[in-house]
């Protein structure tokens, strides 16, 4: 398809009601990279809704620091904490950025946790960049919503420990019932 092929395209698909914003230049714009897949290409999460019709709780900054402070203290029934490894920041990472409107750029959601003063809590693993991009690539299956983790537990433990801790920050922040 030639430039103007593609053009004339575009413009129909305007008048139908789907905008298309960006410059054309015959190449693939990628919203969210996730990484490099087993296969070898690029895994992309694509909004089929739009931001507009993501869910996204109103939670005050006060109620999200109430929820972290309450996850970095629960123990499970052996009695260890749920939240044990920093790469555990990738969870609530997850699920601030999905429901809570919380800043998708992994060093933007450091600067906010660091501001909320719950980045780095006594005797509790510190969040860090470094850390969450870490995760990323050790759960790549988790690049979805953290409301389609059901059944990723059992793949292994670092996906269980990612699953206990956003089912307990959505118990919390009432995104789960």
């Amino acid at each position: 398809m030639n430039q103007e092929d593609l053009q004339k395209a575009l413009e129909s698909l305007g008048r139908g009601g789907i905008t298309v914003n960006g410059d054309l230049v015959l190449e693939k714009h990628v919203e969210n990279e996730i990484g490099n897949v087993e296969t070898g290409g690029i895994g992309i999460l694509i909004n089929h809704y739009g931001e507009s019709r993501r869910p996204t709780l109103t939670v005050s900054d006060n109620g999200i620091k109430s929820a972290i402070e309450a996850l970095m203290e629960a123990k499970d029934d052996k009695d260890e904490h749920l939240f044990r490894n920093k790469k555990q920041w990738w969870a609530v990472y997850r699920v601030l950025k999905e429901f809570c409107n919380y800043p998708a750029d992994m060093k933007g959601f450091e600067a906010k946790m660091k501001d909320l003063e719950v980045a780095d809590v006594d005797g509790r693993p510190a969040l860090s960049y470094e850390s969450l991009k870490g995760a990323s690539k050790d759960v790549p299956k988790l690049a979805c919503s953290p409301s389609a983790w059901n059944g990723f537990e059992s793949i292994s433990d670092n996906y269980k420990q990612q699953c206990v801790v956003a089912e307990f920050l959505m118990h919390k922040l009432g995104i789960k019932s």
